[in-house]
């Protein structure tokens, strides 16, 4: 009684909503992929010295170009739902990059 047949794909994920991106889609245009919605990393450790506000503000000016640009990549496939298989070194997804998916309307 408690199973039922259903024409689509349920995936158990649950959506992220953190962004305010949309939470249903019909006839979706699945995205799958394997990288990191967020900002490179490095392979060997390292650390930045920022010594002022104008470097701080050029550092986040290029992750933010770098974001935008990967996730406008994605929008140009056609994509309207996108899944992110999780990486277990970093956070795979990022506020800023949850924030570009949903002004794209790619749910996440």
């Amino acid at each position: 009684d408690a199973t039922e047949l259903i024409d689509g794909l349920a995936l158990t994920q649950k959506i992220n909503r953190q962004a305010g991106g949309p939470t249903r889609i019909e006839n979706a245009k699945i995205g799958l992929i394997q990288f990191c919605l967020s900002a490179p990393k490095t392979d060997m450790e390292s650390s930045i010295q920022v010594r002022d506000y104008v470097q701080m503000d050029r550092l986040l000016r290029e992750e933010r170009s770098l974001l935008a640009k990967m996730v406008k990549q994605i929008a140009k496939t056609g994509c309207n739902v996108l899944l992110v298989q999780k990486s277990i070194l970093r956070d795979s997804l990022t506020d800023l990059s949850l924030d570009f998916c949903a002004k794209a309307k790619i749910m996440v």
